[in-house]
């Protein structure tokens, strides 16, 4: 798991003035919006006695802890009230709790879990499609028992398709079957790869008279460790743009919250159909990826059998390595074996600037070099 990138948190929709308990990244986390309606996202232990912020109450632009009454700004994390100490006492300097940045942007609220300056911070994953006109729109969330990182393979992957999903692939039938030679494409925070293969027709209502002729052109790419795009153009016209942002709760649990685009069949009658199959499709996806073994990507290449078809996916995690070599990886095995001991707090931006943190950042996994973007490590 990364420190330092976007994260999504939840739905716009699910974020009212009431605290959510969030976690991500084997970290608690509380979200609330505060009287102007911001939303907020901070660490979820109070540094008192250790308890859980998301089960105190929102008063006004603070949440308060349900153990002793403490307050903490949604804004930066400090304390602003403490009880026992009587009006107007000082308050202690240790006394605050990380704040993450926000975004509220697709209908989904964004956390940056991690220290960087806003400047040197990777973007979140852009949807050119959104807001546009000739794009119906549908949305799936839900939640695998899986390391994300092996769903995020498994999306990149482009050999799967043949065998997973039964209307997109002869299942192996087809004598002729391959997948042609990859050409990778390199973005800012990730890779991807287009082609053309031929799929049957495809037998579903919904999808009816959608695919043309001469194949059909699909591929998918990553940005960053858990956003994903999957491109589907079943004709000229016809085509489905698909988005997913992953918010790994831990290093076997991850949601996902996904939005499709499509220029066709714009109608509202179509959009239950839509769903239905997207669901089907993540359905086919998740009862492969739980199943995989070892849970976690095994840490040696020489662990696993890789042919050309996988190009995509070893390039990922090249990226991987970059990120883990720019000290952004979570040393996962140090902090499971401290949990029943010490609770820790994803390092946030004001941590570089302010001293005296009662609660531990996240131990990480030693930095080898001068932090650099992808594109940056790519040339």
């Amino acid at each position: 798991m990364f420190i330092n990138f976007w994260y999504p948190a939840c739905l716009s929709d699910e974020l009212t003035n009431k605290p959510l308990h969030l976690k991500m990244l084997g970290c608690e986390l509380v979200a609330f919006r505060d009287s102007k309606g911001q939303p907020h996202v901070l660490s979820n232990t109070c540094v008192h006695r250790g308890a859980s912020l998301a089960h105190g109450k929102v008063k006004g632009d603070c949440i308060e802890c349900p153990y002793h009454g403490w307050q903490y700004q949604g804004a930066d994390g400090a304390c602003t009230k403490i009880p026992s100490l009587g009006k107007d006492a000082k308050i202690p300097a240790r006394a605050k709790i990380d704040r993450y940045p926000t975004q509220e942007k697709y209908g989904l609220v964004f956390a940056f879990l991690g220290d960087l300056p806003e400047a040197e911070r990777p973007p979140l994953m852009d949807i050119p499609e959104w807001g546009q006109e000739g794009w119906a729109i549908t949305r799936m969330n839900n939640q695998w028992k899986a390391n994300y990182l092996r769903s995020q393979e498994n999306t990149l992957d482009p050999a799967h398709t043949e065998f997973v999903h039964p209307s997109m692939g002869y299942q192996g039938g087809r004598e002729d079957y391959s997948v042609p030679d990859l050409k990778v494409i390199e973005r800012d925070w990730g890779v991807g790869t287009m082609t053309t293969f031929v799929s049957p027709d495809l037998p579903s209502s919904s999808m009816k008279g959608v695919k043309g002729e001469g194949g059909m052109e699909a591929g998918a790419g990553n940005h960053g460790p858990a956003h994903a795009w999957t491109y589907l153009h079943f004709s000229k016209f016809a085509m489905a743009h698909q988005y997913s942002f992953k918010q790994p709760i831990d290093q076997f649990n991850f949601k996902s919250f996904f939005i499709q685009f499509r220029t066709f069949k714009l109608e509202a009658a179509v959009d239950g159909p839509m769903y239905e199959r997207s669901m089907a499709v993540a359905e086919q996806d998740r009862v492969v990826v739980e199943r995989l073994t070892p849970a976690l990507t095994p840490e040696s290449s020489t662990e696993e059998v890789m042919v050309k078809s996988d190009l995509v996916i070893t390039r990922f995690r090249e990226l991987l390595q970059t990120w883990e070599d720019n000290g952004w990886r979570i040393d996962v095995d140090q902090m499971q074996a401290m949990k029943d001991k010490k609770v820790f707090a994803i390092p946030s931006p004001a941590r570089r600037q302010l001293k005296g943190w009662a609660i531990d950042a996240v131990p990480l996994l030693p930095a080898k070099g001068t932090a650099q973007t992808s594109r940056q490590a790519a040339e």
